[in-house]
């Protein structure tokens, strides 16, 4: 099964450092090059059921702190192309927004639910939470040790329920030069340094059980 590709103009495909804040914001300009980008993430377990009635009382009460901690997460780059921007992380993650969310953003220790899609570089789908019989991944965002892989939790932080986004994970904030489910053959699920292409949507945020 493959993915429907989708070509956009990206930053070239180089590692992107870390920016100090004064920059994180600025526009650079386009490099103009297509590529092939598969709007479509790894299996990574279901956690326990998440009440929602905490959360209203919570959220109702948070004050312009959390403005000001999304502002603190924005990426380190973007490229603005027609009306759609495309993003780079400090950690070299490349995204953008197929749909924006109106909803809450997660705080660290947050339980997110995320529906999937995940592909291999060749635009293989390798794993989906919308297949037969699957259900969304539920996971506390920013939890020690962490329950999803780095790419994820980097580009989570100001992405809102309701919200689709489409992002590319450099080997180094996924599985890096180990792979997923290698046999002795040296068949992976996953191939060691893989770039991996995932689409995410944020369905729900709420406070952890106590």
């Amino acid at each position: 099964m493959r993915g429907r590709l989708i070509t956009f103009c990206v930053l070239s495909m180089g590692r992107v450092g870390a920016m100090t804040s004064n920059s994180r914001t600025s526009t650079l300009s386009c490099a103009r090059r297509s590529i092939s980008f598969v709007c479509c993430v790894p299996s990574m377990g279901r956690a326990g059921a998440v009440t929602s009635n905490a959360r209203v009382t919570r959220r109702s009460t948070l004050s312009t702190g959390i403005a000001a901690a999304a502002a603190a997460a924005l990426p380190s780059a973007t490229v603005t192309a027609g009306d759609r921007k495309f993003y780079v992380s400090p950690g070299g993650v490349k995204y953008f927004d197929l749909v924006e969310g109106n909803g809450y953003a997660p705080q660290p220790g947050d339980i997110v639910i995320i529906d999937y899609k995940s592909l291999l570089s060749n635009g293989e789908l390798y794993d989906s939470s919308t297949g037969p019989g699957r259900k969304p991944l539920v996971a506390k965002y920013k939890s020690k040790p962490p329950q999803m892989i780095p790419g994820w939790e980097e580009v989570l932080g100001d992405m809102r329920e309701g919200g689709t986004r489409v992002l590319q994970v450099p080997p180094a904030m996924a599985y890096g030069d180990k792979g997923v489910a290698c046999d002795e053959a040296g068949v992976c699920l996953v191939p060691p340094n893989e770039v991996l292409q995932f689409q995410l949507t944020l369905k729900r945020v709420a406070l952890p059980p106590p």
